[in-house]
């Protein structure tokens, strides 16, 4: 009984420092971030612009065409908090429209819950190393032209993405 007993302590830690690992391989620098939403968006058919309108909280606006577009799509990464969302309401444009994307999730209003869901969902799997994809504490945000309808198209999974950076 006591071997049975570290022998489960042991895979415990073991299982633990495992995950840590895993987890510690999310993009954590700016241009890591924009790397990867670069690579994400080209896989997609985007052609990257230029960086684009105003830092709208954690980094810097990246602008996209998109076919199907009459004007440029905005996408940062911003904290999953949303405790900046009252300052990026007001630089939203009148003709354009937000998604708020994580992972394979995406939502027309800031949604805390969900977006918890969603990381503890994808951690528990990195755990068992059944995803490829690193969970983070930032999301992406999308400002995209209300005819735009590729923003909502999207596969944005390729971001967060820990083993196809390059």
């Amino acid at each position: 009984m006591r071997v049975l007993i570290h022998a489960v302590f042991a895979a415990i830690l073991l299982g633990s420092l495992a995950s840590r690992e895993r987890s510690a391989e999310a993009p954590v620098d700016e241009s890591g971030l924009e790397a990867a939403v670069l690579r994400a968006g080209r896989s997609e058919g985007l052609r990257f612009l230029q960086y684009g309108g105003a830092d709208m909280g954690w980094g810097r606006a990246m602008a996209f065409s998109a076919p199907g577009c009459s004007r440029p799509m905005l996408v940062t990464w911003r904290p999953a908090t949303f405790e900046d969302e009252a300052a990026t309401v007001s630089a939203l444009q009148g003709d354009y429209r937000r998604l708020y994307v994580y992972f394979d999730r995406k939502w027309d209003r800031p949604d805390r819950w969900a977006v918890s869901m969603q990381r503890v969902k994808y951690g528990l799997l990195a755990i068992f190393g059944r995803t490829d994809y690193a969970t983070s504490d930032l999301i992406l945000q999308i400002d995209a032209p209300r005819d735009c309808w590729a923003a909502e198209n999207m596969d944005w999974r390729p971001a967060w993405n820990r083993t196809d950076r390059k």
